[in-house]
């Protein structure tokens, strides 16, 4: 029930603002607005207001508001020509038709923030001191030299006390040379790192890692970790006889291939030995055997400044973060596996309901923020396909003819169709898989 009522109300906040921004711009430029409808299909319950019907409808995916001569072949008195959508500047149409996107991002630019005061999770090792616990070969941190068990004090001269300061030093300088001071087994030491840069966001980023205990907090059904044996709080020690100390160890080890490995955990003080064959993730590219780390997290409250700081560059992070799995999933790199619909979104909004107020807000400003940026792509049916057909309309001088955009909207009918029975099939997959 509490999944139910969290999916519910987040959808209907999501929705809400949306529809409120075709409403709002529309009223004030004078357009009549004959129906306000959170949901589709038959009137569950409603009020009429002046010339205003509002009304929720008995399904809960959408919602619309109907305007006087909102379609191009409506008829339309003499009386309503002033106050008929169709008649108005092009400008205002699309305006109206933008409002709706536009108020979801400005919901989600509110709610970042916001989330950022009320308090969130945040891994524990931000505010510990920088020494690092693992360096990746091959990347900027191991080419300057930088080893495991290095303390991080200082870069370019500035004293460096955390490793948030050290992450966002080196994620704000991709590809320029930094003066790091190191303590080393007692003696101070000074590298040159030269931050490599992300090929998806051009973010900074060196292949240095805090330390982080190989200890398992989920074990994945379907996956050989489970079949095996190995429960959520196993702390590795071994893998074929070599010590691991750290959990990206573990990942070197099970990522590259698929033999069989003999695995050493320490649990409730004893040593247990599995032995687990890798399985191969078709998404993923690599080995695995189902098991994520124990995250140690503490929470982190944000004054008014720093929190809208910190919630845009979430928002940027995200947006970012949209477009690179959509150009994924253009190219191939990622499948139409991983997209989620309905099922998901109900599954994500009651379990945030359940872990607090700020997780519930995060889901909804994330939701909003892909509803807002998606909306304006211009494709038939979507907002921004809309907004496309004006432009046009201004530049023939005329509007489109009634034939083309039936056709139009027929084609955004079937893809949109056609994407909402994909993603609900997805989330049936995942919902009755064994690996989901």
């Amino acid at each position: 029930m509490t999944t139910f009522i969290a999916f519910i109300v987040v959808l209907g906040v999501l929705i809400f603002i949306h529809e409120l921004g075709h409403f709002a711009v529309a009223k004030l430029g004078k357009v009549g607005v004959e129906k306000f409808s959170l949901g589709f299909g038959p009137r569950v319950i409603g009020y009429k207001y002046g010339e205003t019907d509002y009304v929720l409808s008995l399904l809960p995916l959408g919602g619309y508001v109907k305007m006087v001569g909102e379609a191009p072949d409506e008829e339309v008195s003499e009386e309503d020509k002033a106050r008929s959508f169709t008649y108005k500047p092009i400008w205002l149409r699309a305006a109206i038709v933008a409002a709706g996107p536009l108020m979801n991002l400005v919901l989600a630019a509110i709610l970042f923030p916001v989330i950022f005061m009320i308090g969130v999770d945040v891994p524990a090792f931000l505010n510990k001191p920088a020494l690092v616990g693992f360096v990746e070969q091959g990347k900027a941190g191991a080419n300057a030299g930088i080893r495991k068990g290095d303390l991080i004090e200082e870069i370019d001269g500035e004293k460096i006390d955390t490793w948030e300061e050290l992450l966002t030093r080196v994620t704000l300088n991709p590809g320029q040379p930094l003066a790091l001071e190191i303590e080393r087994n007692h003696a101070e030491i000074t590298v040159t790192l030269t931050p490599d840069t992300h090929n998806d966001t051009g973010a900074g980023f060196a292949g240095i890692y805090p330390p982080i205990e190989p200890i398992i907090d989920k074990v994945s059904d379907g996956y050989p970790a489970k079949e095996a044996g190995i429960a959520s709080g196993d702390r590795i020690v071994s893998i074929n006889g070599v010590e691991i100390t750290h959990w990206a160890e573990l990942e070197d080890v099970i990522r590259k291939d698929g033999l069989k490995k003999s695995f050493v955990v320490s649990r409730d003080g004893k040593l247990l030995t599995f032995e687990i064959i890798p399985k191969y993730n078709e998404e993923m590219k690599y080995y695995l055997i189902g098991i994520s780390r124990k995250e140690v997290t503490s929470v982190r409250k944000y004054g008014f400044v720093e929190g809208v700081e910190k919630g845009l560059a979430a928002g940027g992070k995200m947006t970012v973060q949209l477009f690179v799995v959509l150009k994924g999933l253009v190219t191939g790199q990622y499948s139409l596996k991983t997209l989620g619909g309905p099922i998901m979104i109900a599954k994500e909004a009651g379990r945030a309901a359940s872990s607090g107020v700020a997780d519930t807000l995060l889901l909804v400003a994330f939701l909003s923020l892909q509803l807002g940026i998606i909306n304006l792509f211009p494709m038939p049916v979507l907002d921004g396909g809309h907004i496309l057909f004006f432009c046009i309309e201004a530049v023939k001088g005329k509007p489109l003819s009634e034939r083309f955009m039936v056709v139009a909207q027929q084609i955004g009918i079937a893809l949109l169709i056609t994407l909402m029975v994909l993603v609900t099939y997805n989330d049936i997959l995942k919902l009755f898989s064994r690996g989901g």
